[in-house]
């Protein structure tokens, strides 16, 4: 526990350092915020802690597994996709390091909270103005959103892989000037679940051919190239990695894999229900009337928000912004709907899915509060248009009256 502290206050320190260097060079980032989202996912990671204690936990097996050195003795032996990632990232933390189990937590939990920061710069140059939601800074509601913290905030595959996505999404939004961050951020993503990054790079593929605002020619030729290749390069290993190398056998593995789920104390039988069935059940369940146990009941309230959130979207002036917007909002839709597509068919179990799609709701946050910013931004054109009409209408009034 004093390892714990210790290294929490370490990431405390570089924290702050970060947050005072990067606004340097984002004047708009809110200290403020950032300094209150540090604490705030310091706090859940302490819940979760607590949580593992008295719940079964895949922290606490990654933890044994490097420790007892379960693949062998080097730290290669450790390296692979999924599972076997993490423990090789936590290897030199516990076998060079030192790092107990609470220390190791701690990290992990900080790695969560980049991602949060990289996630808010790329919101902050996509933002133009200052949408409010129920009367209150948009950006602060959406990101202190409690589930997005929870299950970022171990050691595991949720806290590295929103690192991941963090950093990806902020390197796609000036990629000529940030290509450490696309290749770090999808090295990472591939590296934990190869399958969400082939769903990424078809998005970008989809995102990129069917928009022209803001997007050059030769911008959208490299794009698109890179994404190409990429997907084409890597599409064997996918399905090798996730044992769909018969695209044949998918149907029968999502259903055995939804029914082996949906045996939780907490699962749902999905192989009876039809795909926008099984969507809803992504998104917005558990609420309330299926809320497993009190961490269940706590998500209700999360995912009444998202459900009454995501109403905003689906109004026609809503459509017809997912058909005009840019390229990159189109990017973060068609990898939300991708992953939401790809792990509603298995996400029997509501524990399971509370977690899993805590990995990509912040992409559909960001879709909706951009079809806000955009209203606005047609709003303010309008009451500018307006005062510049008036004006022009007086100017002319006095020149005549004179």
């Amino acid at each position: 526990m004093v390892q714990g502290i210790f290294v929490w206050l370490l990431t405390l320190l570089l924290s702050f350092w970060m947050i005072t260097h990067l606004q340097q060079r984002y004047p708009s980032l809110d200290r403020r915020l950032m300094v209150v989202l540090f604490f705030y996912h310091s706090f859940l990671a302490l819940t979760y802690y607590f949580y593992a204690l008295f719940n079964p936990s895949d922290s606490s097996g990654y933890f044994h597994r490097v420790t007892n050195k379960y693949r062998g003795e080097s730290w290669f032996d450790f390296y692979g996709v999924s599972t076997t990632f993490i423990e090789f990232v936590s290897y030199p933390l516990i076998n060079f390091l030192g790092f107990t189990y609470e220390a190791c937590m701690v990290f992990f939990a900080w790695l969560g909270f980049m991602g949060f920061l990289y996630f808010y710069i790329f919101f902050k140059e996509r933002i133009k103005t200052d949408p409010r939601i129920f009367g209150y800074d948009a950006l602060w509601v959406l990101f202190l959103l409690p589930n997005l913290h929870f299950w970022s905030s171990s050691l595991g595959k949720g806290s590295l892989i929103f690192f991941g996505f963090g950093l990806f999404f902020y390197g796609l939004n000036k990629p000529a000037l940030r290509i450490w961050a696309l290749v770090i951020g999808g090295y990472i993503i591939f590296m934990i679940r190869p399958h969400i990054f082939y769903v990424v790079m078809v998005a970008i593929g989809i995102g990129y051919t069917f928009s022209t605002k803001g997007v050059g020619i030769g911008y959208r030729i490299t794009i698109l190239t890179l994404a190409g290749f990429l997907v084409a390069y890597i599409y064997q290993d996918v399905l090798a990695l996730t044992g769909l190398e018969d695209e044949s056998m998918m149907d029968p593995l999502i259903s055995h894999r939804a029914r082996e789920l949906s045996k939780a104390t907490s699962g749902i039988d999905l192989t009876n229900y039809s795909f926008p069935e099984k969507l809803f059940a992504f998104w917005f369940r558990p609420l309330f009337f299926d809320a497993p146990g009190m961490l269940g009941y706590i998500v209700s309230f999360e995912n009444l928000f998202y459900l009454i959130f995501f109403i905003r979207l689906i109004t026609p002036g809503g459509i017809r912004h997912l058909f005009t917007a840019d390229a990159i909002t189109k990017t973060c839709l068609f990898t939300f709907l991708g992953v939401s597509f790809a792990l509603a068919q298995i996400s029997g179990n509501l524990g399971l899915a509370m977690r899993q799609k805590s990995q990509v709701m912040i992409l559909m946050l960001f879709v909706i509060l951009k079809y806000m910013d955009d209203q606005r931004l047609v709003e303010l054109k309008r009451i500018f248009a307006r005062k510049k009409k008036a004006e022009r209408r007086l100017k002319t009034e006095l020149t005549t009256s004179n």
